[in-house]
């Protein structure tokens, strides 16, 4: 397996970012990705988290989003998770997560959470062999604002 090493993103990984998107079905343009990085590097409570090969080749990306609410406490929720498909099975995927789970430690978050679509069966499989029970199933209702 290559060596694999964690990053924060920077400015210039949108492209990368953007590629790995569209393998979870979110075709974004570099420009759009840009854009939407630019908003949210830098931010405290956002964590946007790259793995690169040992060629310095993205091979995934994760997203977490620290935030509290009344009702669930002070939290981490992983907004996003992708590893390419050749790197899948090697545990970048955890790592990623492992990274996230000691960012809310840092922040004394009471817990990490993340959402996962009904079809994405392989994610369904992967949180409870990491340790997470899932803990409710839910709709997700969305309106655009123009």
């Amino acid at each position: 397996m290559a060596m694999i090493t964690l990053r924060e993103a920077r400015h210039g990984d949108a492209q990368a970012i953007a590629t790995l998107a569209s393998t979870l079905g979110y075709p974004v343009e570099t420009a759009v990705m840009q854009a939407r990085l630019d908003k949210i590097l830098g931010l405290a409570d956002q964590l946007i988290v790259l793995a690169e090969d040992e060629n310095h080749t993205a091979c995934g990306w994760l997203t977490a989003h620290a935030f509290g609410t009344l009702a669930s406490g002070y939290r981490v929720q992983i907004t996003g998770l992708v590893v390419s498909a050749q790197y899948r099975r090697f545990g970048i995927g955890r790592q990623l997560v492992e990274r996230a789970e000691a960012w809310a430690r840092s922040l004394r978050a009471e817990a990490v959470v993340v959402f996962s679509n009904v079809q994405r069966t392989e994610s369904h499989a992967f949180y409870p062999a990491i340790g997470y029970t899932n803990t409710k199933t839910e709709a997700v209702y969305r309106k655009a604002i123009s």
